[in-house]
């Protein structure tokens, strides 16, 4: 996925750098660092590192919280671009995208924290995390499509073809979710839940980001101070990651009494 993400995000971030506000390098940097954890977790597994691999798995105490925090200040930033006509997309699209990005920030969540309950059930841990990165694919993919020559532009298909782009990368992720699903009984809560979130995104971007009471909502969204959207979006995340980890201990050393005993 990395090498997508630097084209797909090449215009809009990585070539202005200098440019982007830090609402964006906080989303670009944090979501940046959640893959490259997700990736070097997978590789120590594979590689029979398992110390290293929980280390890198404590580091999600620090990633994640910081990956949510983040959140709010992407949302808002972009809250705003919409209320100030800053652009013809963001015009079109802004307060659409910001109903699909607030289902993919707290899904990611979800995922993990599950993960978390469920480590030591290897398959049901591994996919939880690993579904996380789907959620990625169609801000990916939906800002490569406009690219490809002869991508139809207006119309339906909205400013720049982005809003087919986005139902296109919305679909391929949900075949891909539900194809992973189905594979497993114990990958299901993970790659599942991916699909039902691409899916709410999918939905959620024709109807409720379309009527006039979300316009009304991301207005008060622009206008919310952002330092106490963030440090709460952290700080819940934090709270569930521990308590997801204190559970999953509990779980365990229960296992292990109950098989002691028998």
């Amino acid at each position: 996925m990395f090498p997508l993400i630097a084209v797909a995000f090449w215009p809009g971030y990585w070539g202005q750098l200098s440019k982007a506000p830090f609402s964006l390098h906080a989303h670009g940097i944090t979501a940046t660092a959640w893959l490259i954890l997700l990736t070097a977790q997978s590789w120590a597994m594979r590689a029979g590192k398992i110390v290293w691999h929980r280390a890198f798995g404590l580091a999600t105490f620090v990633v994640l919280p910081l990956f949510a925090a983040a959140g709010p200040l992407a949302l808002q930033g972009m809250a705003i671009l919409w209320k100030t006509q800053a652009d013809p997309f963001h015009s079109a699209f802004g307060s659409r995208l910001v109903v699909a990005d607030m289902i993919a920030g707290p899904s990611v969540v979800v995922m993990v924290v599950y993960a978390f309950l469920h480590r030591r059930r290897v398959e049901a841990h591994a996919s939880a995390m690993l579904a996380t990165a789907l959620l990625v694919l169609p801000p990916i993919i939906g800002r490569l499509f406009p690219a490809v020559p002869g991508f139809p532009h207006g119309g339906w298909a909205g400013f720049a073809g982005f809003r087919l782009a986005f139902q296109l990368a919305e679909a391929i992720t949900l075949v891909i979710a539900l194809s992973l699903a189905a594979r497993s009984r114990a990958a299901r809560f993970g790659f599942g839940f991916a699909a039902a979130a691409t899916a709410a995104q999918m939905i959620a971007f024709e109807t409720v980001g379309m009527s006039q009471l979300w316009d009304r909502w991301v207005t008060l969204l622009a206008e919310l101070p952002s330092v106490p959207l963030s440090l709460a979006a952290g700080a819940t995340a934090a709270v569930l990651l521990i308590w997801a980890w204190r559970k999953g201990t509990m779980r365990s050393n229960a296992r292990h009494k109950s098989f002691a005993a028998a």
